[in-house]
């Protein structure tokens, strides 16, 4: 596909609806653009030529940038992209605190793996009871552990409670 220096064009109704959107803007606030244009054909022009030099530049070299990668960031305004920061780093610290979290998880296995290792080789696991069963000593146990982790939580919590901002 060559381009010759005449041909006509159709504006989708978008890009003609952007394209009288900045024209108005530039005529309400000159100040906003060095030389403004003076008629259809070299405002398309120079729309043209900036934004075609700004992906040659882009994809210069060995740029592996893709067009629809350039055309993300020159879409997302700034608030977005602080947002997606933050989404990422918040995202990578519940990472890391997952990844704790299962440590722990293998930990306490592992203790459990140990502890019945030791019931079965002392012969104490016949002596079991549910921990279900109101009055049995695995159940006061069970329920012990229960109310310990309840209250380690509260207090993780309140560690760990950020105050909100008033925006």
């Amino acid at each position: 596909m060559d381009f010759e220096n005449h041909f006509s064009t159709r504006f989708y109704d978008k890009t003609k609806a952007n394209l009288n959107y900045l024209l108005a803007l530039w005529e309400a606030k000159p100040y906003l653009i060095k030389k403004l244009p003076n008629n259809r054909n070299a405002l398309i022009n120079t729309l043209l030529t900036d934004y075609t030099n700004f992906l040659i530049e882009k994809q210069r070299g060995n740029s592996k940038k893709t067009y629809d990668q350039i055309a993300a960031e020159l879409n997302h305004s700034r608030s977005e992209r602080e947002t997606i920061e933050k989404l990422h780093r918040e995202n990578e610290q519940l990472h890391k605190d997952n990844m704790q979290l299962l440590n722990r998880i293998n930990e306490l296995y592992y203790l459990q793996m140990i502890a019945t290792k030791v019931l079965i080789e002392t012969g104490g696991l016949n002596d079991l009871e549910s921990m279900f069963e109101f009055g049995s000593i695995e159940y006061k146990t069970h329920q012990a552990l229960k109310q310990l982790v309840d209250e380690d939580n509260k207090r993780l919590f309140v560690k760990t409670k950020r105050p909100r901002s008033t925006n």
